[in-house]
């Protein structure tokens, strides 16, 4: 009995206890499921505004990038429970606005899971393009083109696909960009120009700012300058009319590098202050980097540089690099910083910028062309350096290294060139095949009707072939000269009339082993004319061949007969003096230069400019006994000296 009560009381102390517990859950989970209720009432509000807030955030993300960041994430605590057409959607302006943040591996990242959840589309949606698009772009900016162009060809199919103009429109601009980076201007022109059609039979305006932007990039690849303006100003008129604030802000940017390149520096300097002003400081780090960075090199290059501001803008710029994913920028930054410290003669700090540039450029697999001749440039800034702090076979052997990039630069150029003389002539040959094939078809055409009139049109018949002898004798005349003409071509500057590089070095070879064998000395003499891009960007390419053409004239009349002149690229020249001591080479060169100083090249067309040579003096006996193997030790002796003229100020003549 005593048990039974005890388990009594027991339960009853269950019992007692569950009561409360049970009310006191009642109690609590009230309120709880009252939160609940509210929660699913916010989300559900908050996924029925998503479409419009998606809209508000497309166009907020141009002006403040920062701002429409923070009002997407709001939407990830419930982003499982958005459709997926939405998740995608979401993805898309994230991928976008690390794009604009320069965070381009986050962007990759983004845009890849977008596309993952594409896979559970009911059917193709143009979201695809715009993720591919996306994608491409960072890729692009990290340096992998060709995982970019996958991505904007595949993109591009899809919108094609989808009869989606201004989404092919995006696609053909991104391809256009890929190729001029890979040097194939070309196809770059064909494909922006069917953008530039069809963004002009939409009322986009910012994709019109798109196209006219990289139009305008095409152009200054091409060293087009006032045609590059001309885009530039479109593409920001666009924008500012779309209202794309950032956008229109790197359009001011392009127009500012154009400034730079045609040596317009206090309006680059304008230029750079008018994106300051309206962005209030506060536009996007890439912006900013390029602001500064160019302030920082519209300074060094003025007339009368101030390397000390300079200096200090590089500073300002430096603060955005880390937050720059892009493959290119530090490359940008230590090359521009290594040339402003050389400037304030802090050699051994430009030692270290170009050892890190150095080790970006080694990185990659292969250099553009222009890369290359920003390689070339690098090297010789180094040069310079050791020859400075002393080291002045380094600076020799830089050199040497420079003039051979030079040559394969010159080369490749030379290459071009033949093969379009040698693909004109295969066309001639082709035609002639041709029209020898029809002369045979009409001779038997000829020979049957003879066959039936053999007395009556026996005359006409041997006329005929005659004619067609005559005919073909003019065709192989003809075909031989154009053989020689394509010999004169290969061995001849077809805008000066003297030899080309090929031929001169050629020439060179042949009179220095003359020269060993009778042990008479050799001279050289490189030559380079001064200022001349400024007479090109001054004037045009018209009088700049007016003036190397006359340049040609003067260094002819006073020659000798037995003396050889060649250009071996843009306005440098070399001569060729046998039997000429290093002396005679000196006062020959001397009165080259004194004869171009005195010349009235208003005459020419370059009326407010006093045009000016430098020359550097190299002969055989400079070398001690059989350390003179080739032409190019030669060369490469005077083209150092000729750096040392220039560097002393130009208009000299420099013979160690």
């Amino acid at each position: 009995m005593h048990l039974i009560v005890k388990r009594a009381s027991h339960y009853f102390v269950l019992l007692i206890s569950f009561y409360f517990c049970f009310f006191a859950r009642v109690n609590l989970a009230a309120p709880t499921l009252q939160n609940d209720q509210n929660s699913m009432q916010q989300k559900s509000e908050a996924l029925a505004k998503f479409n419009d807030a998606a809209i508000a955030i497309e166009k907020l993300m141009d002006s403040n990038a920062f701002s429409a960041l923070s009002q997407l994430t709001q939407y990830g605590d419930i982003l499982d429970e958005l459709s997926l057409k939405q998740q995608v959607k979401y993805h898309s302006l994230l991928a976008d606005i690390y794009l604009l943040q320069a965070q381009y591996h986050l962007a990759v990242e983004t845009a890849s899971y977008g596309l993952e959840l594409t896979l559970g589309l009911a059917s193709p949606s143009i979201s695809i393009s715009e993720l591919r698009y996306n994608r491409g772009f960072a890729y692009e900016s990290i340096g992998n083109i060709e995982a970019a162009t996958q991505d904007y060809e595949k993109g591009l199919a899809l919108a094609k696909s989808l009869n989606d103009k201004v989404a092919v429109a995006k696609g053909l601009i991104n391809l256009g960009a890929i190729y001029y980076l890979t040097d194939q201007y070309e196809s770059s022109l064909m494909v922006l120009n069917d953008a530039y059609n069809i963004a002009k039979q939409t009322d986009d305006d910012e994709l019109k700012g798109s196209v006219n932007s990289e139009l305008g990039i095409l152009y200054a690849y091409l060293k087009r300058a006032d045609q590059a303006t001309v885009y530039y100003q479109q593409s920001y008129h666009f924008y500012k009319k779309a209202n794309k604030k950032n956008s229109s802000l790197n359009a001011l940017v392009n127009i500012a590098i154009n400034h730079l390149f045609k040596e317009e520096y206090q309006q680059a300097i304008s230029t750079y202050k008018t994106i300051l002003k309206e962005s209030g400081g506060s536009g996007q780090n890439e912006t900013m980097y390029n602001t500064y960075s160019g302030l920082s090199r519209a300074h060094l290059k003025m007339e009368k540089p101030n390397a000390e501001v300079s200096y200090q803008y590089l500073l300002l710029s430096k603060q955005y690099l880390k937050s720059i994913d892009q493959y290119n920028t530090e490359l940008r930054y230590y090359n521009e910083e290594a040339f402003v410290l050389f400037e304030l003669e802090r050699f051994e700090d430009v030692l270290v910028s170009i050892a890190k540039v150095e080790k970006i450029l080694n990185k990659r697999d292969s250099l553009s062309f222009i890369q290359t001749k920003k390689k070339i440039k690098i090297i010789d800034l180094k040069s310079r350096t050791y020859f400075k702090l002393g080291y002045h076979q380094k600076a020799y052997n830089l050199q040497q290294q420079r003039l051979a990039l030079l040559k394969l630069l010159r080369k490749k150029e030379q290459i071009s060139s033949i093969a379009e003389v040698r693909l004109a002539l295969e066309v001639k040959q082709a035609d002639l095949h041709t029209k020898l094939l029809e002369n045979k078809q009409r001779i038997q055409e000829v020979a049957l009707r003879d066959a039936e009139k053999k007395q009556q049109q026996q005359k006409y018949y041997l006329l005929y072939i005659a004619v067609v002898a005559l005919v073909f004798a003019w065709l192989l005349i003809k075909l031989i000269r154009d053989h020689r003409r394509l010999y004169e071509m290969l061995n001849m500057d077809m805008l000066t009339g003297v030899a080309n590089s090929r031929r001169i070095l050629r020439k060179g070879k042949y009179l220095l082993n003359k020269a060993k064998i009778k042990q008479n000395d050799l001279s050289i003499l490189l030559i380079d004319i001064d200022y001349f891009k400024l007479v090109n960007d001054q004037f045009g390419r018209d009088v700049g061949d007016v003036i190397l053409n006359k340049v040609v004239q003067i260094c002819n009349e006073l020659l000798r007969d037995t003396d050889y002149l060649g250009r071996i690229g843009g306005e440098e020249f070399i001569v060729l003096l046998p039997n000429t001591t290093h002396k005679q080479a000196l006062i020959m060169a001397e009165k080259l230069r004194v004869s171009v100083e005195q010349h009235s090249w208003g005459e020419e067309g370059a009326s407010n400019i006093d045009m000016s040579i430098s020359i550097g003096v190299a002969c055989s006996s400079d070398f001690p006994n059989d350390e003179l193997n080739s032409i190019d030790m030669l060369i490469n002796k005077a083209n150092y000296l000729l750096s040392q003229a220039r560097a002393k100020g130009k208009n000299k003549v420099h013979g160690g």
